[in-house]
């Protein structure tokens, strides 16, 4: 199975796809945990990267498109996350997974409403040293600003501020949501609502998806 998670910046996409991965032994692919990674490697071309995440801006679809390719080719099964974000992305890659022999079987839309995504994003924060997500509302540390796990101060990422969420969403609103049609017209969309218990949200997401394909994990 194949699959593309689509959904505003907060809208639960890393939860669901997490819960759909274990349930159907899939890789979860991250666009953002993979750029974040590119940027580590601290090149020109990472450092220019660093500055349009940092900025809630789009990543130029040849760079992406190279970078997501090279996961793609390895992968059997997945579930991707994060991409497209345009139209033009939808059909460049519907053209690589027809062409790698890895076509996308189902793609779910999570949505939220825009207030929401904002309380949702401002509100986290991790932890530098183990990784470890809080929120200052839905997951609140034991001790303000400092990590349950490890002790060390928390931070919030330079893409998790007011501003930038707010540019992200409108992003979403003119560039992404048309693709939602696209999807639409090929007969392939699932639209879940992504307000509510996460796990109840999983619960019905994979129900669905068992009666799609029969029961086959494949």
């Amino acid at each position: 199975m194949r699959v593309v998670i689509l959904g505003a910046s907060g809208a639960g996409k890393g939860t669901q796809a997490k819960a759909l991965t274990e349930h159907f032994a899939m890789r979860h692919i991250s666009t953002g945990d993979i750029l974040r990674e590119e940027v580590k490697k601290d090149s020109a071309v990472c450092r220019a990267v660093k500055r349009l995440m940092d900025r809630g801006d789009l990543i130029p679809d040849e760079l992406m498109l190279s970078i997501l390719e090279g996961v793609l080719v390895e992968e059997e099964r997945f579930i991707l996350d994060g991409f497209p974000r345009t139209y033009s992305q939808a059909l460049a890659l519907s053209d690589i997974c027809n062409r790698i022999g890895r076509p996308i079987d189902v793609v779910i839309s999570i949505e939220v409403p825009d207030d929401e995504v904002i309380q949702r994003i401002t509100g986290r924060f991790v932890c530098p040293e183990c990784t470890m997500m809080f929120h200052e509302v839905f997951l609140p540390p034991a001790k303000f600003g400092i990590c349950d796990k490890c002790g060390a101060f928390l931070t919030q990422r330079p893409d998790d501020t007011m501003a930038t969420v707010k540019n992200r969403l409108r992003i979403f609103h003119d560039l992404t949501s048309p693709i939602i049609d696209y999807y639409g017209r090929r007969g392939v969309l699932i639209k879940k609502s992504g307000v509510g218990d996460a796990g109840l949200i999983s619960a019905d997401l994979i129900k669905e998806l068992e009666e799609k394909f029969n029961g086959h994990h494949y």
